[in-house]
């Protein structure tokens, strides 16, 4: 009987986010009997660490800053033998890859891209290393996935013929769908996921959420998640007079039960590499509207078939789209339907399946056919 391959999973860290939910939920459902999953980390740290099955070893770095992260990673890949390792962000991709590199070629190597190339690599410190570094790194690896076809077309681009094989892979996301449900007459029952950090402009979301509730008082607004934008959020609800009507309600593990008790879901992030939260509410059967940023919510939400997208980036915009969208039930009813089609090609089996089919292709020397 074959041993299971050791698969190496580099992260930054396990703090609340996409990627590492991502990676959260493969260290959970990979099949033992295939894969022997362990997880490494540049700095042990983040609230998804609670949540790792007990059979996962958590190996950090002794070098957590580059170069020496890069050098301690390929150490750690000859003394654990692994067959194959997964990085998650665009700093973690290259260390992966110079690192397997570094230690012979024993580790095969998938790198993931989350977030649009162009939008994350316009905001990068040191943009020229950066994209030199890609250009020597990338073509290392195996291959590269992503949840949206999109981010392996800049990659195509960016990299011309020297750009590893590429493979669109769903996130694991949906665990189980919540029954249909009816909308009611008005949502009024505003919320929102993800960390309070500038990227998601939840600010945005504050100011138009006080123009929604000046026509609907018994309105409320909750923000799930925490972050460094926390104090400054709290101050500009508390400037503008919402009072208890904006509720804060930090990291929670379960989003979609809390969500099932809420009405409409907004996102108002300057870019959604995909939207694991947006899938969530849709599996919930909370209609969605969202900023249309790069490159998730538009493919999401269908062109605004599967929730409601506006282009204007300006609260007042924001404001009169909650409004229209919270006072058409009908809107509302054709939103979740369609949002719940969509939520159902993410679900945690179908897509833990499709990264073990792509790990295994890779192992084999056929990364063409994952």
């Amino acid at each position: 009987m074959t041993a299971p391959a050791r698969i190496g999973f580099v992260m930054p860290h396990l703090r609340h986010g996409g990627a590492e939910r991502v990676v959260l939920e493969l260290l959970r459902h990979l099949d033992r009997g295939r894969f022997q999953p362990l997880l490494i980390l540049q700095r042990r740290d983040g609230d998804y660490l609670a949540l790792l099955p007990p059979d996962v070893p958590v190996i950090a770095l002794r070098h957590p800053r580059p170069p020496g992260c890069v050098i301690a990673l390929a150490r750690t890949l000859r003394r654990e033998r692994i067959a194959l390792i997964h990085s998650a962000t665009n700093a973690t991709n290259l260390y992966a890859a110079t690192a397997a590199r570094l230690a012979r070629g024993r580790s095969r190597v998938v790198i993931a891209e989350h977030t649009p190339l162009d939008f994350s690599l316009s905001r990068a410190k040191w943009l020229a290393l950066r994209r030199g570094a890609m250009r020597l790194a990338y073509p290392l690896a195996d291959l590269m996935v992503a949840p949206l076809p999109e981010i392996g077309a800049e990659a195509a681009r960016f990299l011309g013929p020297a750009a590893p094989p590429f493979r669109c892979l769903p996130n694991p996301v949906v665990a189980a769908l919540a029954p249909p449900r009816d909308q009611p007459a008005l949502a009024l029952r505003i919320a929102s996921v993800g960390r309070l950090a500038a990227v998601k402009r939840f600010d945005l979301l504050i100011v138009a959420f006080a123009t929604f509730r000046a026509r609907h008082p018994a309105a409320t607004l909750t923000l799930f998640g925490d972050g460094p934008e926390r104090p400054a959020l709290e101050r500009l609800a508390a400037g503008l007079g919402l009072g208890t009507s904006v509720a804060f309600a930090g990291y929670v593990e379960d989003v979609p039960t809390r969500l099932a008790g809420c009405d409409l879901f907004v996102c108002t992030s300057e870019r959604e590499g995909f939207g694991n939260a947006m899938v969530e509410a849709m599996a919930a059967g909370v209609p969605v509207l969202s900023t249309d940023c790069p490159f998730g919510p538009r493919l999401l939400l269908r062109g605004g078939q599967a929730g409601r997208l506006v282009a204007a980036d300006d609260a007042a915009s924001l404001a009169a789209a909650m409004l229209q969208l919270a006072e058409d039930r009908a809107s509302r009813r054709a939103h979740a339907a369609a949002g719940r089609q969509v939520a159902a090609g993410f679900g945690v089996a179908q897509a833990v399946a499709a990264y073990e089919q792509a790990f295994a292709a890779v192992l084999a020397g056929r990364p063409e056919a994952a």
